[in-house]
C-alpha cells in the first residue's frame, strides 16, 4: 500500500537528508509550506510532487498523487516488454486508442477499455483507478473522451444517450449534437457525411445525458455558447 502524501513527502525528505528549508528553498518556495504539506493541511499540486519526485530520486509510479492514466500505460507497457501494437493485439484494442491514452489526448477511455488493459497489465493503482473514475464524472454526468474517431466503434458501446462534439486536429469543435443512440448516430455520419473522417473530423467525446428534455436543452445552450466555430451545426442543412 502506497504511504499518503504528507508522509511520502516527510519519509522522502528525511531519507534525501533535507530539512524542511532546504526542500523549499529547492522548490523556490518558502518552509511553511512544506510544513503545510507534511501536516496535511494542504495538498501540494501534481506538479510539486513531480518536482519533489525529481528531488528525492523516486520513480512516478512510487509517487501518490502524480500518476497519471497515459504514464501509467507507458511505463507498465514498457516493463511488460510491449510495443503498442502487440499490446493492442493481447488487449483486443486499437493501437491509435492507445497512443491516445499514453499521450494524454484521452482522459476518461472506457470502463471495457481499461478492464481489457488490466487483464495484460495487471491492474491499475488504487489511487489511480479513483482519479480516472472522478475524471470521468462531472457531478452526475458522465464524461468521456476525447476518442480518436477513426475508432469510434471500440469507443461507443450500445444505447448511450448523450451530447457529443466533434473536433478537427486543432482541437477545435467541429459540430455538436444529441442522441439518444450515439452508435447508430456514429454509423450514419460515417456512411453518409463526407467530413466524418480527419483532418475534418479527428475526435470526438461525449457527456451521457439520459433525460431527452434536459438532453435538448443542453444541446442548444452547447450550440448557443460555441456558435459558428462548430462549423457543421447548421441544423436545417446538415
Amino acid at each position: 500500500m502506497k504511504k499518503d502524501v504528507p508522509d511520502w513527502i516527510r519519509t522522502n525528505r528525511e531519507k534525501s537528508g533535507l530539512s524542511q528549508k532546504d526542500l523549499a528553498q529547492k522548490l523556490g518556495l518558502w518552509q511553511p509550506q512544506v510544513s503545510n504539506w507534511e501536516r496535511g493541511t494542504v495538498q501540494p499540486s501534481r506538479e510539486m510532487l513531480r518536482n519533489m519526485a525529481a528531488i528525492f530520486g523516486v520513480e512516478p509510479d512510487e509517487t501518490p498523487g502524480v500518476m497519471e492514466l497515459g504514464a501509467w500505460l507507458r511505463l507498465t507497457r514498457d516493463k511488460s516488454g510491449l510495443t503498442q501494437g502487440q499490446l493492442a493485439q493481447k488487449a483486443g484494442i486499437s493501437p491509435i486508442t492507445i497512443s491516445f491514452i499514453e499521450t494524454g489526448q484521452t482522459e476518461s477511455p472506457q470502463v471495457s477499455t481499461l478492464r481489457r488493459l488490466e487483464k495484460v497489465l495487471g491492474k491499475l493503482p488504487a489511487n489511480l483507478d479513483k482519479e480516472v473514475e472522478s475524471e470521468r464524472s462531472i457531478e452526475e454526468l458522465e464524461f468521456l473522451g476525447p476518442f480518436p474517431v477513426n475508432a469510434w466503434q471500440e469507443n461507443v458501446g450500445e444505447e448511450i444517450s448523450c451530447i457529443y462534439v466533434f473536433y478537427d486536429d486543432l482541437k477545435r469543435p467541429v459540430r455538436i449534437g444529441e442522441t439518444e443512440d450515439l452508435r447508430r448516430r456514429m454509423k450514419e455520419y460515417e456512411q453518409n457525411y463526407w467530413w466524418f473522417r480527419p483532418p475534418t473530423v479527428e475526435t470526438f467525446a461525449y457527456v451521457v445525458i439520459k433525460d431527452p428534455d434536459f438532453r435538448h436543452k443542453t444541446e442548444k445552450l452547447m450550440i448557443k455558447l460555441v456558435g459558428e466555430n462548430a462549423i457543421f451545426n447548421i441544423q436545417d442543412k446538415i
